[in-house]
């Protein structure tokens, strides 16, 4: 429809000049005030209207009763890596022994490793039973360590019994006074030949393969525990946001869409010792936890008791959660990584007894001041595994395959093929000469 030509007339007056202006006349049918760009803030509107303190609670109630499922098989992909670094200084004090002079000891700290690794990947069966509680059962695995390179404090006793040893005959046997060595070496008397494991001892193969694996799987179930007890569900656990939230700030920061679902996502931080902080994601549907990520501030752990500090100073973790066809939600990805530090500063005595001499009269000593530091990282990788294999199904014990570097292709599962930390694709094993 076409309109008449009009004469549009436009009067502008300033009212506060009061100066006369022309009045502005135009002849058009339209008028172009021309274009401005609007820009609107993105609004998201969700239905909870539960503060963050109310969530937590209410992830909190779902996580629990999703963990209360029992009777269960699980089977779970874990690597370990323990990376080792060692400070040792030793002084010589005191020594009957002409063995053990100033250029003996200038040899056994040269000659104790600096540094040491052991890497582990294995997938274990989990069994969960109301009745037997839980178990787990080494499926396959391999294990990347210099046995050359192992590093703690019994590993200096031993090379200075071995040198000791050289000089005593038949019958002498040595006392060590200290309290910082355990297991082999302890503070009561020690026989050297107990010490010792028989050498030429025959035990059958298969017995041998049962109690390696035996002990491959208790091993694994103990790192399990170790990993869960930073789930924030866990019976007792490090970080205790569910247990104790109460004692923690919570501030809803961000309202995302994460892997096709809308999550809360809320900041968290301890009040009075402040040691740790991060994050939650709490999930809109369901009040699931999502994810669950972590980091301290101050050392969970600190002990200083007479020439004896152990520290943890460092905790960091993220662990993910998804629902699983039975309505529960699991813990299915999860990396997390501990500090360990470890000083002693003590004194080390061996003195040597001959047993033929009625009521063990000495005939040796040797005096040493001990200072020994110990840097430890520990790092796990957890995996549920959702696909069933081939390499699932075992019906004899298998062991860890000790191997001399990491396998590219090991894993037939692509889910458990994920890349290798640089110590682990570094590793070369030592042939021995």
């Amino acid at each position: 429809m076409k309109y008449p030509q009009i004469l549009i007339l436009f009067f502008v007056q300033i009212l506060w000049s009061q100066q006369s202006t022309s009045p502005l006349i135009l002849q058009a049918d339209t008028l172009d005030l021309g274009q401005k760009p609007i820009l609107l803030e993105e609004v998201i509107v969700g239905v909870s209207n539960l503060s963050a303190y109310e969530l937590v609670l209410a992830a909190k109630k779902v996580m629990e009763s999703s963990a209360q499922q029992k009777n269960q098989e699980l089977t779970y992909f874990l690597r370990h890596s323990e990376l080792n670094e060692v400070e040792l200084n030793l002084k010589l004090k005191e020594s009957t022994l002409k063995q053990i002079d100033h250029q003996f000891i200038d040899q056994v700290t040269q000659s104790i490793p600096k540094q040491s690794s052991l890497h582990t990947e294995a997938l274990y069966k989990l069994t969960q039973d109301d009745s037997l509680g839980e178990s787990a059962r080494l499926i396959r695995g391999f294990e990347l360590e210099e046995e050359s390179s192992k590093i703690d404090a019994e590993n200096i006793a031993e090379f200075f019994l071995d040198k000791i040893e050289e000089s005593l005959k038949k019958g002498n046997y040595f006392k060590v006074k200290s309290g910082i060595f355990g297991g082999k070496i302890r503070e009561e008397d020690i026989d050297l030949d107990e010490l010792r494991p028989t050498k030429d001892s025959i035990v059958s193969d298969s017995i041998e393969i049962v109690k390696n694996h035996r002990v491959a799987s208790v091993v694994g179930y103990q790192r399990l525990k170790e990993f869960n007890k930073y789930q924030p569900y866990a019976s007792d656990p490090v970080v205790s946001v569910f247990e104790k939230p109460k004692h923690f700030d919570f501030q809803i920061v961000d309202y995302t869409y994460y892997k096709d679902q809308w999550v809360h996502v809320i900041a968290f931080k301890e009040k009075s010792k402040a040691q740790f902080y991060g994050e939650l994601w709490i999930n809109e549907e369901d009040n699931a936890l999502i994810q669950f990520k972590f980091i301290n501030t101050k050392p969970i752990k600190s002990i200083k008791l007479l020439g004896f500090e152990y520290s943890e100073p460092r905790a960091q973790g993220q662990f993910l959660y998804k629902k699983f066809d039975d309505g529960s939600y699991r813990h299915y990805f999860g990396r997390l990584e501990l500090d360990t530090k470890v000083n002693v500063n003590r004194p080390l005595s061996f003195i040597e007894k001959k047993k033929a001499f009625i009521g063990g009269r000495k005939v040796n000593r040797v005096d040493l001041d001990i200072s020994f530091g110990l840097n430890q990282i520990e790092e796990y990788t957890y995996i549920l595994s959702e696909t069933f294999t081939s390499e699932m199904v075992t019906n004899s014990p298998s062991v860890l395959e000790k191997l001399d570097s990491y396998p590219i292709n090991y894993w037939e599962n692509s889910e458990f093929s994920i890349a290798p930390s640089a110590a682990m694709k570094n590793f070369r094993k030592l042939t021995e000469k």
